[in-house]
C-alpha cells in the first residue's frame, strides 16, 4: 500500500471515526442521564460478556484477510487473494453460527452465574442474533481495508451509529420504566439491528465494487485455508484467552467492590462510571489512532512481503512519534481541565476526580493500541499473546488479592501498573524484531515539556475567558489555545519538522500527492 494511500486513507477513517465517536458521545451522555451510572455498569457488564462472544465470532479472521490479501495483491497473485475472501467467509459463518448459539442458549447462567446478575440476561439473548452476522460483515470489511478502500467502511460506521442510536432512543420510552434490565434489552435490540443493516450495506458495496485486481485471475489459486488458519488461529487464541480475562477482569470488579464493603449498586456505579463513562471520553481523541491501527496492518504486511525494511521501519517510526505525541497531548488537556471536563459532558465531579487520575496512563494505552497492530502486521502474534497474559493475569491478582482491602484505589494502581508493563513489554519485541530507534528526546522529553507550558498557560487563559464568556465556551477556547501552544512548542524544539515543507514545489508538483508524503516527513 502506498504511503500517500495510508494517509488519505487515514483522513477518511479519521473523519469517520471521529464522527462517530462525537454522536457516540453525546449518546453516551444521553445515556447517563436516562439510566444513570448503574444501567451504564449493568450495560458495561453485558458487554464485557459480549465482546468475548465477538472474539469467539470473528476469530481473528479480518486480520487474515487484510494481511493476507495485501500480500498475494502485492505479489500479483490475484486468485490466492479473492479465495482468501471466500474461505474466510465459509469460517466466518461456522464461528459466528456457534457464538450466536452459545449466547443464546446459555444467557440464563451466564448472566446469573458469570456477570453475577440476572438483569442482564434478557440483553444477552437479544445479542445473540448479531454474532454471526457481524462475522459475515467483518470479512467484507477486511475486503475493502486490504485493498486501501476505506471510503465503504467509513459510510457504514457511520451510518450504523444513526440506526443504532435511533432505535435505541425510540426503545427506551417504551423499556425503561420496565426497569434496568428492560433499558439494557433496549440497546442490546438497537446493536443487533446495527450489525443486519451494516451487513447489508458492506455486501451491496461490495457488489457493486469494482475489482479489477481480483477479476486478474492467471492461475488456479491455491488452498488459502491454512494461511488463514495460521493467521487467524494464534490471533484467535490470544483473543479468546485475553477476553475470558478481560470478561473475569470485568466481573471481578464489582463482586471484590462488595467485599470492600461496598453496596451493590454503588459497586455497579463505580464500575459503570469508569468503563462507560472515563476511559470513552479519554479514548474520545483517539480517532485518527485507530484509523492508523485499522491500515497498518495491509500497509505494513505488503511492505514486508516485499521485504523493504527501510520502509517499515520509517512508518513505523513515525507512526509511534505521532501516537506519543498525541497521547501526550490528551494528558495535558484533561489533566488541566479534569473538572470542567467531567462538568461539561457528565455534570459529576466524581467524573472529574477519576479523569484527573487516569488520563496520566492515556499515551501508554494509545501506545498499546499502535504497538500491537504493528506487531500483528510484522508476524509477531504469539508476543502480542504472551505479553497481554502477563498484562491481564496481573490485574486480575491485583484486583483479587487488594480491591477488598484497599478498595477502589487498588483497581486504579492495577490499572496503572499493568498499562505501563503492557506498553514496554510491546515496545521491547517492537525494536527487537525492527530497525526503529527509539528517539526518547523528540518523542517523549520535549513533548511533555512543551505540554506542561501548554497546560499552564491554557488554566490561565481560562480564568481570563471565564469572566467574559460562558463556562462552555471558556473550556473550548483554553483547549483550542493548549493546543496551539503545544503545536508551537513541538516545533520551536524541533520534536517535529516543517523545514521539509517546501511551499514552491507543493504547488509545482502533483499536490495530494507531495502533500501526502511531506505530511509524513513532519513526524522524521
Amino acid at each position: 500500500m502506498k504511503k500517500e494511500k495510508i494517509i488519505i486513507g487515514t483522513l477518511i477513517l479519521t473523519i469517520a471515526t471521529t464522527s462517530v465517536r462525537f454522536v457516540g458521545m453525546f449518546f453516551r451522555i444521553y445515556l447517563a442521564n436516562t439510566i444513570g451510572s448503574e444501567g451504564i455498569g449493568l450495560y458495561q457488564l453485558v458487554l464485557s460478556f459480549y465482546f468475548l462472544m465477538i472474539t469467539f465470532a470473528t476469530s481473528g479472521i479480518r486480520v487474515a484477510i487484510s494481511k493476507l490479501m495485501s500480500e498475494e495483491t502485492a505479489l500479483g497473485n490475484y486468485s490466492n487473494a479473492k479465495k482468501v475472501l471466500h474461505q474466510s467467509i465459509c469460517i466466518s459463518i461456522i464461528t459466528g453460527f456457534a457464538a450466536g448459539a452459545v449466547l443464546y442458549y446459555f444467557a440464563d447462567y451466564i448472566g446469573t452465574n458469570i456477570l453475577n446478575d440476572d438483569r442482564t440476561v434478557l440483553a444477552l439473548m437479544y445479542l445473540a442474533p448479531s454474532l454471526p452476522i457481524m462475522a459475515i460483515s467483518n470479512c467484507y470489511k477486511g475486503y475493502f481495508y486490504a485493498l486501501g478502500k476505506v471510503t465503504q467502511p467509513s459510510i457504514i460506521q457511520i451510518t450504523e451509529q444513526f440506526v443504532r442510536i435511533l432505535l435505541i432512543i425510540y426503545l427506551m420510552d417504551t423499556f425503561l420504566p420496565k426497569g434496568l434490565e428492560y433499558a439494557c434489552a433496549a440497546i442490546a435490540i438497537g446493536m443487533t439491528a446495527e450489525e443486519i443493516f451494516a451487513l447489508f450495506l458492506v455486501w451491496f458495496f461490495y457488489i457493486f465494487d469494482k475489482k479489477p485486481h481480483l477479476a486478474k485471475i492467471q492461475k488456479k489459486a491455491d488452498n488459502m485455508i491454512f494461511k488463514i488458519l495460521g493467521i487467524s488461529l494464534p490471533l484467535s487464541a490470544a483473543s479468546y484467552m485475553n477476553s475470558i480475562l478481560r470478561t473475569v477482569e470485568n466481573t471481578l470488579i464489582p463482586a471484590r467492590l462488595l467485599l470492600y464493603g461496598l453496596p451493590s449498586e454503588t459497586a455497579i456505579s463505580l464500575y459503570g462510571m469508569i468503563k462507560g463513562m472515563v476511559l470513552p471520553l479519554l479514548f474520545f481523541p483517539s480517532s485518527i489512532l485507530t484509523s492508523l491501527s485499522s491500515l497498518l496492518i495491509p500497509a505494513v504486511a505488503g511492505e514486508n512481503a516485499l521485504a523493504n525494511e527501510k520502509s517499515v521501519s520509517r512508518t513505523l517510526s513515525q507512526v509511534i512519534h505521532f501516537t506519543a505525541i498525541s497521547g501526550i497531548w490528551v494528558v495535558a488537556v484533561f489533566v488541566s481541565f479534569p473538572d470542567k471536563i467531567a462538568m461539561a459532558v457528565y455534570r459529576d465531579h466524581q467524573v472529574g476526580l477519576m479523569i484527573k487520575l487516569i488520563s496520566y496512563v492515556c499515551p501508554f494505552m494509545y501506545l498499546n493500541m499502535v504497538i500491537s497492530s504493528m506487531l500483528n502486521a510484522l508476524g509477531e502474534q504469539i508476543s502480542s499473546f504472551l505479553v497481554n497474559i502477563i498484562e491481564s493475569m496481573l490485574k486480575i491478582s491485583i484486583i483479587y488479592v487488594f480491591v477488598p482491602v484497599y478498595g477502589f484505589n487498588a483497581y486504579l494502581f492495577a490499572l496503572f501498573i499493568t498499562t505501563i508493563l503492557n506498553t514496554i513489554l510491546y515496545l521491547f519485541r517492537l525494536l527487537q524484531v525492527s530497525s526503529i530507534v527509539f528517539d526518547i528526546s523528540n518523542w517523549i522529553i520535549k513533548p511533555i515539556t512543551a505540554a506542561i507550558i501548554a497546560g499552564l498557560l491554557s488554566k490561565y487563559s481560562f480564568l481570563l475567558f471565564e469572566q467574559t464568556s460562558n463556562h462552555i465556551i471558556a473550556l473550548i477556547s483554553s483547549i483550542i489555545i493548549l493546543s496551539l501552544l503545544y503545536f508551537m512548542g513541538l516545533i520551536i524544539s524541533k520534536s517535529i519538522k516543517l523545514h521539509s515543507l517546501n511551499l514552491k514545489k507543493l504547488y509545482l508538483t502533483r499536490g495530494s500527492r507531495l502533500l501526502s508524503q511531506k505530511y509524513l516527513n513532519i513526524f522524521r
